[in-house]
């Protein structure tokens, strides 16, 4: 065989094994170095991974040697990933492509296998990657207690007032159920302005009195060791809020034992309605509520007697005023005058109806008998008076009625001699 034909044919050997190497890839290998989670310090053979901390977002992607396993033109590999008889860290999940993410659940180490996959052309990668090969490295992450921000929001605060809150912050272990322990924090403004007035103390108090009207958003961070976690909060200095109460002094009485009260309290300033509503000491009188919602006490006092209580209104931010408050409770209203006491024609006479209880004032009235001839009833006094003209025994219904409305009847007779 001459030298030109020894040429071509080795020539053709390296194409047919060039053929062979293309369409036999084998799956990329693990980036060892360079990757996110490289191989820790000394060696070893369990990659390490970011540290992860419970309650906190977390995401780390797997990464391939370039030019291993089915390559694109490009560079990139065709390739998939799994988790294989092993799992993630509780609340982590691994994509096709490798990317690890979530929100750890559960502090603890823990240590997995992964599977490298080439992507063939039957699952959609390039022609020429036609066998699947794979590669496996275990991998680790340590799952650390995350730090949370306590405070959920902040209470309004108001202009000229003095305000405070403390910000709180928990070392988490674990979500379900969230476990953990109070723990000290640094905490500082990450961005955006308190209200003018306020300031922020390394120990987590807010604190001053506030100068100015309006809305003002801010990232409050705190950070314990190598652990922190930031929160948005949003604050609206607002105008005053005051109370108006539906009741005067506790004397005289503005209520009565049976008689449905219905009195109301009223609000203003602050974030505006819808109020909040709420008793903070005292008590009141039983067969009586307060709602929380409208501010209205209402019901049909059971005992009569007098009764100091407040009130406290809060608005959609938080702010909170009270209102002191007196109420007096009347017994039930009752006719005290049982019978009257004989008149004589022709000569005058005066008798004077008595009550016992009720609100006064109170009207009399007659429902039904009548009066002797010449006689009268006054409603506003209760006092029947006149000169009776004609003898005989009347009998006549006689009824009272009080401020509040209670209405009690009594029969009485009225025996006029000769």
């Amino acid at each position: 065989m001459g030298s030109a034909t020894r040429l071509k044919f080795a020539l053709a050997l390296v194409g047919a094994f060039a053929a062979i190497a293309v369409t036999g890839a084998s799956a990329a290998d693990f980036e060892k170095d360079g990757g996110q989670c490289p191989e820790p310090p000394g060696g070893g053979f369990v990659l390490r991974c970011p540290t992860a901390y419970v309650g906190q977002e977390y995401e780390v992607e797997m990464e391939s040697e370039e030019g291993s396993g089915c390559t694109s033109p490009g560079g990139n590999p065709y390739v998939w990933y799994e988790v294989v008889n092993s799992s993630l860290p509780p609340g982590l999940t691994m994509s096709r492509a490798g990317v690890i993410s979530g929100t750890p659940t559960v502090g603890g180490v823990y240590r997995f296998w992964v599977w490298n996959h080439d992507l063939t052309a039957a699952e959609g990668g390039p022609s020429w990657c036609v066998r699947e090969d794979r590669s496996e490295v275990e991998f680790s992450i340590s799952v650390d207690p995350g730090l949370e921000i306590e405070n959920e929001s902040l209470q309004g605060p108001t202009v000229g007032q003095a305000y405070s809150e403390t910000l709180t912050a928990k070392q988490v272990t674990s979500l379900n159920p969230r476990t953990g322990s109070d723990v000290q924090a640094s905490w500082s403004v990450e961005s955006g302005a308190l209200p003018p007035g306020l300031a922020l103390s390394p120990q987590g108090s807010l604190t001053g009195t506030p100068t100015a009207e309006g809305g003002w958003a801010f990232v409050i961070r705190a950070q314990s060791g190598s652990t922190l976690d930031s929160k948005e909060y949003s604050l609206n200095v607002r105008q005053p809020l005051s109370v108006k109460s539906p009741f005067g002094p506790a004397r005289p009485p503005t209520s009565e034992v049976g008689i449905r009260l219905a009195k109301t309290f009223t609000a203003a300033g602050g974030a505006g309605g819808p109020y909040k509503w709420s008793l903070v000491s005292g008590a009141l009188p039983a067969g009586t509520t307060l709602n929380g919602d409208s501010g209205a006490i209402t019901g049909a006092p059971q005992a009569a007697g007098a009764f100091a209580f407040s009130v406290a209104a809060t608005d959609s931010e938080g702010r909170v005023t009270t209102s002191a408050a007196a109420l007096t409770v009347a017994p039930r209203l009752t006719i005290r005058t049982l019978r009257l006491k004989p008149a004589q024609i022709a000569t005058t006479y005066q008798a004077k109806l008595a009550t016992v209880g009720g609100v006064q004032p109170v009207k009399w009235s007659v429902v039904s008998g009548k009066l002797p001839p010449g006689l009268k009833l006054s409603p506003k006094t209760g006092t029947i008076s006149g000169t009776p003209h004609q003898a005989g025994t009347f009998r006549v219904m006689l009824e009272a009625r009080d401020a509040l409305g209670a209405k009690v009847r009594q029969r009485l007779t009225l025996q006029v001699a000769p």
